[in-house]
């Protein structure tokens, strides 16, 4: 693939490292020339010193025969730009990186139209969702979010016989808010039907709500968890959105500390659930004064490494089951785990790796690989070339081994079945298997490719 990437830091220099190792072609566009010359002499790849939002400097990068174009800058307005001035020259699919996804809130349609790019993430919002699993706790092998996080996907393991193992998928009484959409069976990945039953050791793939997934887990023999105290440090990015997460969290309560106080007031006033702290959680008299020690699990969301270190050693030494750092230099990580830290995570090199996933997939629509590549899903804007304003699902014509797994309508998350119809506009997320994408993307279409027939 030619591949163009704009930006050199932490999330550019990751990717163009293992992008040029698996022999794409790939160039790098930084305005920095220390970091460009950095890239040419250890990599195999070309690097272009410039602003990646100029068009003759993307035309000289070759993105108007590019596969694949990614703006990972650290500024956002800048890879807004990048998108669209590499989509308007020829780039095939193009991927934005943003660390504030929330300016999107309300009209990411009509980003996505404008800027023209095919997924966006969020370093702050991949981070917090990471962060999130190590409170949930729960059953699931695997868990993957998808719209804001209102929809997820997990993978169970059925232990033991029991409910789930009594009957055929139709004759169970399952919680309506989630499908069934892949069950792995020894050699087997499968699509289930409703004649289908479930067996002891079978993985199972499920999608929907989080509320009906916690049901689902308690059925498959998940321990009902007690409430949980967790303790975030830090006002910024990645902490709000914790707190905003852990807000909607049944049998949580969370404090945030943050060490300015005109910062702390404007969170607070934000939450009416969430108790914010403003100190610093270095401060070893705060933490024994309001008995952090007591906490399930400490989270350090700061941009500053050698603080989020000394505080999870704190709060360790105080007795907190769990520690959880954000890690904002990957080459950290490895001291992190030497100081007993539990987990440690680079929002950078997360969002670098989901990146990688979609080249590897084959289809930057995709948003999760799972099974070792056996299925994908995938979240897609319907839009029916056909004129109609909208079709009931077993009318799209979906090929086989292709689930509908949810519909997300303005705020409104719909488990769908074979009646419920599909709308313009509508975010599709869909389980496939990976043959099955080229159909799925001639089904739902694009304005842009209806328009161009």
């Amino acid at each position: 693939m030619d591949i163009i990437i704009v930006g050199a830091g932490e999330v550019g220099y990751h990717l163009a490292d293992i992008l040029s190792r698996e022999e794409h072609r790939v160039t790098v566009i930084d305005s920095d020339p220390e970091k460009a010359q950095r890239l040419m002499e250890s990599l195999d790849v070309q690097a272009l010193v410039g602003d990646g939002t100029q068009a003759d400097l993307l035309t000289a990068a070759g993105a108007s025969r590019a596969d694949l174009a990614v703006a990972v800058t650290q500024n956002d307005e800048a890879n807004m730009l990048a998108c669209l001035m590499s989509k308007s020259l020829g780039a095939k699919r193009v991927i934005l990186r943003l660390k504030n996804i929330l300016r999107l809130e309300g009209f990411r349609y009509f980003y996505k139209q404008t800027l023209g790019f095919d997924v966006v993430l969020s370093t702050d919002e991949l981070a917090a969702e990471e962060i999130l699993g190590t409170v949930r706790q729960h059953r699931a092998l695997e868990v993957e979010s998808f719209a804001d996080g209102r929809v997820q996907l997990r993978r169970l393991r059925i232990r033991d016989e029991g409910e789930l193992t009594s009957d055929t998928l139709e004759g169970l009484k399952l919680p309506t808010g989630l499908l069934i959409v892949a069950v792995s069976r020894r050699e087997q990945f499968f699509v289930p039907s409703g004649k289908d039953q479930l067996a002891v050791d079978d993985q199972v793939y499920l999608i929907g709500r989080g509320p009906d997934l916690d049901q689902f887990e308690l059925l498959a023999g998940a321990p009902k968890l007690a409430r949980r105290s967790v303790v975030i440090m830090g006002g910024g990015g990645v902490g709000v959105q914790i707190a905003r997460k852990m807000d909607r969290m049944p049998g949580v309560s969370v404090r945030l500390m943050e060490r300015d106080p005109s910062r702390a007031r404007e969170i607070a006033s934000e939450f009416s659930k969430i108790m914010v702290l403003v100190g610093d959680s270095t401060d070893l008299d705060l933490l024994m004064e309001e008995r952090i020690g007591d906490a399930n699990v400490f989270i350090a969301t700061t941009k500053d490494d050698e603080r989020n270190m000394v505080a999870c050693q704190l709060a360790r030494s105080l007795g907190v089951e769990r520690t959880v750092a954000m890690v904002n230099k990957a080459s950290y990580r490895q001291i992190y785990d030497l100081l007993g830290v539990d987990r440690a995570i680079s929002p950078r090199i997360l969002c670098a790796n989901h990146i990688l996933r979609f080249v590897r997939s084959g289809s930057v629509s995709s948003i999760a690989v799972i099974g070792d590549g056996k299925g994908e899903v995938l979240e897609i804007e319907a839009f029916h070339r056909d004129g109609k304003a909208e079709r009931k699902v077993k009318s799209l014509g979906l090929p086989r081994g292709t689930v509908a797994g949810a519909l997300v309508r303005g705020d409104e998350v719909i488990i769908p079945n074979g009646d419920t119809p599909v709308r313009n506009g509508d975010q599709v997320i869909l389980f496939t298997l990976p043959e099955n994408i080229p159909a799925i993307e001639e089904t739902f279409g694009s304005r842009e490719r209806f328009q161009a027939d």
